[in-house]
């Protein structure tokens, strides 16, 4: 059922973000559920490939999702425990997600064209800087909860004492700069742009039509559900079977559409100072439940 409804829900998330940067700009937008008729409409398309693509390129979106659906399984939606779960899993859920990530910078690669090699470089970059906030992180919550899953993790912080409020909302701090970046937001990507120079993950997508390109979408919106769900459990432990976990998820969608509409995207050069400040509040909070324990 939990696994069901996130399917379901991933692009009404999307559809917030970008209704609530249009309600900022002063203007109507387009409909929250936009992304949901995009994605049948690029169903019904056909699909063209470059001749210089080879299989890479083909299945890369097909293990794009089926990357992102099994790190889904691994995460305990609604506080419920995951369809999945054993020790050490937590590095699996990340790395699947990487593993999504890998296969789009190598499809960007093998079309042998100036933009999407460009965007990929500018991708690794990015995903290199953020894998030891990741590892502060994990390191972090083993220690607060004692335990080795991502069940664990993000289910047993709700009996921890008043002492652990700071470490949590620094982990969650540092938590929500890296869905920004993962997830190619401002202030680290413009989603929006149509300006080559300045793209990341849209400038390695930039080849693919129909429905590769329906699939791309629908990853990178399941992508971000999954890490906004990850923030939403890390500040607040969800019981079990609630709709106040869809509600939470949900409206992280009003948040990161605040946030890219109150600011610009930053000069590529800044990004690894504001990760560096991401890290840095993954490593004090570390520190700081480290002593109260």
């Amino acid at each position: 059922m939990n696994l069901a409804l996130t399917f379901l829900l991933a692009p009404l998330l999307v559809g917030l973000v970008n209704k609530t940067k249009a309600v900022f700009a002063g203007r109507r937008g387009a409909s929250v559920f936009q992304l949901y008729f995009d994605l049948f409409k690029l169903m019904k398309k056909g699909t063209v490939r470059s001749t210089n693509a080879t299989w890479i390129f083909a299945i890369a979106p097909l293990v794009g999702i089926t990357a992102t659906v099994a790190a889904a399984t691994l995460f305990p939606l609604g506080g419920a425990e995951a369809s999945v779960s054993f020790t050490g899993d937590v590095i699996l859920f990340f790395y699947l997600l990487g593993a999504a990530r890998f296969f789009t910078v190598l499809a960007a690669r093998d079309v042998a064209s100036a933009f999407p090699d460009m965007g990929s470089a500018r991708e690794v970059q990015f995903s290199a800087l953020v894998e030891v906030i990741v590892f502060a992180l994990i390191a972090f919550l083993a220690l607060m909860t004692h335990d080795a899953t991502l069940t664990g993790f993000l289910t047993a912080t709700a009996g921890e004492e008043a002492a652990a409020a700071v470490p949590l909302i620094l982990a969650a701090v540092a938590a929500f700069l890296v869905m920004l970046s993962e997830n190619c937001r401002v202030p680290f990507d413009d989603p929006e742009t149509h300006l080559e120079l300045t793209m990341i993950h849209e400038a390695m997508i930039l080849d693919y039509s129909g429905p590769d390109l329906a699939l791309i979408l629908y990853t990178a919106s399941l992508k971000l559900w999954l890490f906004s769900a990850f923030v939403v459990m890390l500040v607040f432990p969800i019981p079990v079977f609630t709709p106040l976990f869809y509600v939470a998820t949900l409206a992280m969608g009003l948040v990161i559409g605040a946030v890219e509409s109150s600011m610009a995207r930053m000069r590529f050069t800044r990004t690894p100072f504001v990760l560096a400040c991401a890290f840095a509040c993954a490593v004090l909070a570390l520190v700081m439940e480290a002593l109260v324990k």
